[in-house]
C-alpha cells in the first residue's frame, strides 16, 4: 500500500528525517493491512504482525488472526479474531476478559479517556464496564478523546460520553452516559462518521458533510473567512451541514483538524495546522475548507488522521 503522509514526525514515526513533514510524501509499505497513528508512534498491521515505530519500537506476532488495531498516545490495543484483547505499551499484556462467556468482542476503539468495545451480541462496553445499550445494528464505533460515535446499518448516528464542547450533537453541553440518537441527523442516511479530539463529523450517502462540536481552531470549517478567526463559532452543539460546492467520498479527523476527499479525488482540509498537518505555510489555523492536494490519479482506499498528521492510503 502507498501511504502519503505529512505533519508531526519528531519521534520518527515515519521514514523521514524531518521533524515536520511539510508536504505530502509517499512511502510504500509492503503487505500493509492497516495503519494507525498517535502522537508518539505509528502502528502497522503487516501480514498479521503488529509493527510499532516511533517512541515505541516493537514487532509483535499474534495468533489467531488480528481483527483490528487502534491506539492512543499511551498504548496500542489489538483485537484478535477470537475476541481476545491485548495492550502494547512498555510490555505486551492481555486485557482480562470482561464480556460474558457466550459473547465475543468484534470491534474496539480507544480514545485516551474512553476505550470502547462492541460485542457480537450487540453489547457495548466502556472497557471494562457494560452499558445498558444493546444493538446488533451497529457497524462502526469511533472515539474522540472523551466521546464516542456509533453508526448503525440504517445510517443512524448515536453518541455518548463527554459533551462539554458540543461534540455529542444533542443541542446541549451535557454529558451522556449511554448512547443517544443524534436527532438532528434523523432522516439522513449517514454512511461514515469520525471523531476528532472534541469535534465530530458525519458523511451522508449524498456526499454532504455534517459537523459539530469544538471549533476553536477552525476544525469545523464554518468560517467564510480563510485567514481569520474573527466571528468564528467556537462551539456548535447541533450538527450543521457544511456548504461545499462539491460532493465528498471520504472524511477523517485529527485531534483539531478535519480532512475530506471529494468524489473526484481532491483533498481539502481545515483546522489546526501548527505542524503542517494540512498544508505548508505559517498559518496555525485554517478556518474553512481549503484545497490541499489532488489524488485524482491515485486509487484512494481511505483517509487516516493522527492527532497531528494526515495520511492518504492508496492502492500501490
Amino acid at each position: 500500500m502507498k501511504v502519503y503522509y505529512n505533519g508531526f514526525n519528531l519521534h520518527r514515526q515515519f521514514p523521514n528525517t524531518q521533524n515536520i513533514v511539510k508536504n505530502f510524501i509517499d512511502h510504500v509499505y509492503n503487505d500493509l493491512e492497516e495503519i494507525e497513528v498517535s502522537y508518539h508512534y505509528i502502528v502497522l498491521l503487516v501480514a498479521g504482525i503488529v509493527v510499532v515505530r516511533g517512541a515505541i519500537n516493537k514487532t509483535v506476532p499474534f495468533e489467531p488472526k488480528i481483527l483490528r488495531i487502534c491506539c492512543d498516545e499511551d498504548k496500542v490495543v489489538v483485537l484478535l479474531e477470537n475476541g481476545d484483547l491485548f495492550k502494547i505499551d512498555d510490555e505486551v499484556t492481555q486485557v482480562p476478559k470482561f464480556v460474558e462467556s457466550d459473547d465475543c468482542i468484534i470491534q474496539v476503539s480507544t480514545g485516551s479517556k474512553l476505550p470502547v468495545a462492541l460485542t457480537r451480541n450487540g453489547n457495548l462496553y466502556t472497557i471494562p464496564n457494560k452499558l445498558e445499550f444493546n444493538s446488533s445494528q451497529i457497524i462502526e464505533a469511533k472515539t474522540g478523546r472523551e466521546h464516542c460515535l456509533l453508526l448503525d446499518k440504517n445510517g443512524n448516528v448515536f453518541s455518548f460520553g463527554r459533551g462539554s464542547r458540543g461534540q455529542l450533537g444533542h443541542g446541549s453541553l451535557e454529558d451522556e452516559p449511554e448512547p443517544k440518537l443524534v436527532e438532528a441527523l434523523g432522516g439522513i442516511k449517514i454512511k461514515a462518521v469520525d471523531a476528532g479530539g472534541w469535534h465530530s463529523v458525519a458523511l451522508s450517502g449524498e456526499g454532504d458533510l455534517y459537523v459539530w462540536g469544538w471549533n476553536g481552531h477552525g476544525q469545523l470549517g464554518l468560517s467564510d473567512r480563510e485567514d481569520s478567526g474573527e466571528d468564528v463559532v467556537s462551539v456548535l452543539a447541533t450538527p450543521q451541514v457544511l456548504d461545499l460546492s462539491f460532493n465528498l467520498a471520504k472524511v477523517s479527523c485529527g485531534s483539531k483538524h478535519t480532512v475530506v476527499l471529494s468524489e473526484d479525488g481532491r483533498l481539502y482540509g481545515c483546522g489546526w495546522n501548527k505542524y503542517n498537518q494540512l498544508k505548508e505555510g505559517n498559518r496555525e489555523c485554517i478556518y474553512k475548507m481549503v484545497y490541499l492536494e489532488s489524488f485524482s490519479k491515485e486509487e484512494v482506499n481511505s483517509l487516516k488522521c493522527g492527532p497531528w498528521n494526515t495520511l492518504v492510503l492508496c492502492k500501490g
